[in-house]
């Protein structure tokens, strides 16, 4: 009888642990349940309030206030980082306002700054992606060509080896192609060669100014002698 007894408590134990494990489950996956669409809420209403934030940067920028549309854009950037994490597409728009709002006000180190990161993040989001890549990469080579071609910030040198590395990059991509553009890998060639002649004649001349500079400091060491 005792064992019987027994039993049955150990039974009812089992039970009573079954549906204690059933129970916490259920809740736990009712407020996980809850959590996720707290979550998907959070998340609707900060893109929302991203886009808003695009929509009055975009009507700031029309009315040449670019002060305050790089303000408005950083928050937007923040705030997507913050919810979407630091690697998402939706980061690009915001990057595209801050870019032509630093451009307007002639910032071209901060320019160059923000390409930098944009080439970055493109490298990480479509690194599976050739022609969402290739889009990326296009983008930012023309912004060192531009620099260059308009002598923006007169770094000759860092535009010339940045748009060198990135026709190489084109190119490798182009190549990989199913169907291979013949006259688009023929321009990216170009580029190479025409970036790398820059290069070379930047090379040189900085070697003729550091042995004029060498030629006049002997010069300098001789007078002082006298």
């Amino acid at each position: 009888m005792f064992r019987t007894r027994q039993w049955i408590i150990s039974v009812s134990r089992a039970v009573a642990a079954g549906w204690l494990v059933i129970a916490a489950t259920a809740v736990f996956s009712t407020e996980t349940a809850s959590q996720t669409l707290h979550s998907s809420s959070s998340l609707g209403n900060n893109a929302a309030h991203v886009d808003g934030m695009l929509l009055r940067a975009h009507f700031l920028q029309e009315q040449s206030n670019y002060d305050e549309a790089i303000s408005v854009l950083r928050e937007a950037l923040h705030t997507t980082r913050m919810t979407l994490g630091l690697y998402h597409e939706s980061q690009f728009e915001i990057l595209d306002g801050l870019i032509a709002s630093e451009a307007a006000k002639e910032n071209w180190r901060r320019v160059d700054d923000l390409n930098a990161l944009l080439l970055h993040l493109y490298d990480k989001i479509y690194a599976h992606d050739a022609a969402n890549l290739e889009l990326g990469l296009e983008k930012v080579t023309r912004w060192h060509v531009d620099a260059l071609h308009y002598d923006l910030d007169g770094r000759t040198v860092p535009h010339l080896r940045e748009a060198r590395k990135l026709f190489k990059a084109r190119l490798q991509l182009a190549l990989q192609a199913e169907t291979p553009d013949v006259r688009k890998i023929e321009r990216l060639q170009e580029g190479i060669r025409i970036a790398e002649t820059h290069l070379s004649v930047q090379s040189d001349g900085h070697m003729d100014e550091l042995r004029k500079q060498q030629a006049l400091h002997r010069a300098w060491l001789l007078s002082s002698l006298d």
